[in-house]
């Protein structure tokens, strides 16, 4: 069931892979903020789909190669939101892009993320496990949410909230606090897949605030 699930998963980020092409060839920009949200889209797709074909590769060093670039590669890519929330919110003016620190401020916790990332990933020892049909490589230090994703979860957490506020758009917001609220309340189901549907109702929500406050809408007046 979950091999299925996660497939499923990834063709649904195909699809919004495809679509945030279609919206960055409209605006007619060869890169915007929006950029960052198509990065981790394809980072998620190839996530979901090297846990997915786990068991059909069998366990070995390819495996364990592929599941590595998974931690690699969200590692690099994840910390980028930031930077897609800072877009988002320069789009509606909140008062603190106008600070000439600010976007520094963004450019450098995001860089630095990426270093810490690149640290931890260093010392990460990965075992196998094979729970509800999926064959995957997990790093035996994990215990918890990394230091980088409570992070990243708080900077658009606040921002989503200034969103809300100054153009009752609650979609992002909603999509964060239902991240959260997946990552920190265990489900009683047999599926270490379901929990993955937060993730992607999370990226659905960045996806539709994306599309609303387009650089050219009333709110950016």
């Amino acid at each position: 069931m979950d091999t299925i699930l996660y497939f499923c998963y990834s063709i649904v980020y195909m699809i919004l892979f495809i679509m945030g092409m279609v919206l960055l060839r409209q605006d007619r920009k060869l890169f915007s903020y929006s950029s960052f949200l198509l990065l981790v889209t394809f980072g998620l797709i190839v996530d979901n789909l090297i846990i997915a074909s786990g068991k059909f590769i069998g366990d070995g060093p390819l495996l364990e190669s592929l599941n590595a670039l998974r931690f690699w590669s969200h590692g690099f890519i994840t910390p980028t939101l930031i930077l897609f929330g800072w877009g988002m919110a320069k789009r509606i003016h909140i008062p603190f892009t106008k600070k000439m620190i600010a976007p520094y401020f963004f450019l450098f916790l995001t860089a630095g993320l990426i270093i810490y990332e690149f640290i931890e990933n260093m010392h990460k020892t990965f075992v196998p496990i094979y729970e509800y049909g999926v064959l995957r490589y997990v790093s035996e230090e994990s215990s918890g949410p990394p230091l980088m994703v409570l992070i990243v979860t708080f900077i658009l957490l606040v921002i989503s909230i200034y969103i809300f506020i100054r153009t009752r758009w609650i979609w992002m917001l909603l999509g964060v606090i239902v991240m959260i609220v997946g990552s920190a309340i265990p489900i009683p189901i047999e599926s270490s897949a379901v929990t993955n549907a937060f993730e992607l109702i999370f990226l659905c929500s960045l996806w539709l605030t994306n599309y609303k406050l387009k650089p050219l809408s009333p709110w950016t007046k």
